[in-house]
């Protein structure tokens, strides 16, 4: 098996094709199962065993022949989600762009765990291609170098992805704590932050947490992903002003 000369080689590289499903066990289904593991668990951790015992296969070593290694089934498990990820045919940019933003954001709220597994490696899966070659195709009409096209399309996924981290570390910790709600967070934190504002050595913290309404608008994803459009734009404009 190729996975045991490269356990950390992609699996779309070099891993043979799975070999044919069986009654338990198959490459969708493994894959199926493991998001389901991963999607009930607080970090979104999984083992083989565990999607072994999913599966009810008696041994988990029997998995790797239909993902090649675990680095294997992490490809195949993020280019699944990646699959969830929607982009309008070209036409505006910055709303193609907005909507693959809003679409990828979804995901990962169904997923918390895909954000984490998609920085630990290339996106170079079917479903991964199939979206970053419509976003492309969506700023084709802007003209830009291919490192500045790329980067418009980063900058909207890193947005998405990076929120997903927090969410998924928020997710986390109110399960450790026991804080399942804002409210209970602020009730928590009270104490502390009426010692720092006795304190007085942070002003500009102490004035902004004493206002009334510092939380009443909490910021949220799609405004995030507007303001980071405003500078697209901005770029897109510039570039369009200097050719």
């Amino acid at each position: 098996m190729t996975s045991a000369k490269r356990p950390g080689g992609l699996v779309w590289f070099d891993e043979p094709p799975p070999p044919p499903a069986t009654e338990q066990l198959s490459r969708e289904r493994v894959v199926a199962a493991a998001i389901a593991l991963a999607d009930e668990s607080v970090r979104g951790e999984v083992t083989m065993r565990a999607i072994a015992s999913r599966l009810g296969s008696r041994s988990p070593m029997a998995l790797y022949r239909y993902v090649g290694s675990k680095d294997g089934l992490t490809d195949l498990m993020v280019d699944e989600i990646y699959r969830e990820i929607t982009v309008p045919p070209p036409g505006d940019w910055r709303t193609c762009l907005r909507e693959m933003g809003v679409s990828a954001w979804e995901a990962v709220q169904r997923h918390p765990w895909f954000a984490r597994l998609a920085f630990s490696r290339p996106p170079l899966g079917p479903h991964a291609l199939r979206l970053y070659d419509a976003a492309l195709a969506a700023v084709d009409e802007l003209g830009l170098d291919a490192a500045t096209r790329i980067g418009f399309i980063n900058t909207v996924l890193g947005q998405v992805l990076g929120s997903g981290l927090a969410l998924l570390e928020e997710r986390a910790m109110r399960a450790r704590t026991g804080i399942s709600s804002e409210d209970e967070m602020a009730a928590a934190a009270r104490p502390y932050l009426a010692r720092i504002t006795a304190e007085g050595k942070y002003p500009h913290y102490i004035r902004w947490v004493n206002e009334p309404d510092c939380l009443a608008e909490v910021v949220t994803f799609e405004q995030q992903l507007e303001w980071q459009l405003d500078g697209l734009q901005s770029l897109a404009n510039t570039r369009r002003e200097d050719r």
